[in-house]
């Protein structure tokens, strides 16, 4: 396939709810719960409200309300009761890796909507690890860059309704993420010695550069917003001006899971979330997932009604 046909993929999928070579699917579109009562006895709740306030309006749902974590939806009439199917045009998997193919031989990451799905494509991600510890010998500072290739990854769909992953180094792509454990070391580049220190080293450091990237905590969110993933707060709207842009910063993937240092994708990476859940989500090792959070906060407000 040349590279213009492989742009003609990508610009067919972004034209068309139904894209060519896509198929029609039933699939099951599960609620996290009842809206609020005030919301009305028919008001469900989603997760995916990205994706769902979009598409389900279009298949006669009422939207009454959309935040950055929910939707709350009204089946259409006679649909009153779960479980919610729906009609929507997905790639197979072997075009979710050809537009993985594509979007990489375009040479630059996109954002955007292919059939009714949102899409996010990183481009050539830098997936090095650098190593940093003391010399006890000599007392000092020493680095080995552990260069390993460029990663590019392909989101299509949201958690909660449909999604797929697609995962590549060098223009070869598998389906799925691959774990950073997986991929193999290529080389170890001794460095010389500087000052600076970064995130991830597991040695004795007094100053994890990840952790403090301030640019890094301000991508993350500036594209979620300062409002926590799991529960929805938002430390202004309950305190005021004293409590605007707080918010934590929370690794995806400890790095005492990581082992060393790496490049780190703000969006992938890092999520918003208030200081309880942060707490909570760290009280099992490995954290608890942003998901699971949600599901548990869901499940004991349904107790509470």
């Amino acid at each position: 396939m040349n590279i213009d046909r492989r742009d003609d993929l990508i610009e067919a999928a972004i034209a068309s709810h139904t894209p060519p070579g896509w198929t029609i699917q039933q699939i099951e579109i599960k609620p996290s719960g009842k809206a609020p009562k005030r919301y009305g006895p028919s008001t469900y709740r989603f997760s995916a409200s990205l994706t769902l306030s979009v598409i389900l309006p279009r298949r006669g749902w009422t939207l009454v309300r959309e935040t950055k974590s929910y939707a709350y939806l009204i089946p259409p009439p006679g649909r009153q009761q779960p479980p919610f199917l729906i009609s929507i045009a997905v790639p197979t998997p072997s075009i979710c890796l050809a537009l993985a193919r594509s979007f990489h031989a375009r040479g630059a990451s996109w954002m955007g909507q292919l059939g009714e799905w949102p899409v996010w494509y990183t481009h050539e991600r830098n997936t090095n690890m650098r190593e940093m510890w003391r010399d006890t010998n000599t007392g000092e500072m020493v680095e080995l860059l552990h260069e390993k290739p460029p990663q590019s990854s392909l989101s299509i769909g949201e958690w909660g309704a449909w999604e797929a992953d697609v995962t590549g180094e060098a223009g070869d792509f598998v389906l799925g993420i691959l774990p950073r454990s997986q991929l193999p070391i290529q080389s170890a580049v001794p460095l010389a010695t500087e000052s600076r220190l970064v995130e991830g080293a597991a040695h004795d450091v007094t100053l994890t550069r990840y952790e403090r990237n301030e640019a890094a905590r301000l991508r993350c969110i500036a594209h979620y917003g300062p409002e926590c993933q799991a529960c929805g707060l938002r430390y202004e709207a309950k305190y005021g001006p004293i409590g605007a842009d707080l918010i934590h910063v929370h690794h995806v993937t400890p790095l005492s899971a990581i082992g060393e240092s790496y490049d780190v994708d703000p969006v992938r990476d890092l999520i918003p979330l208030c200081a309880t859940c942060h707490h909570v989500t760290h009280r099992r090792d490995p954290p608890y997932s942003v998901q699971e959070l949600k599901a548990a906060i869901a499940e004991q407000a349904e107790r509470g009604r």
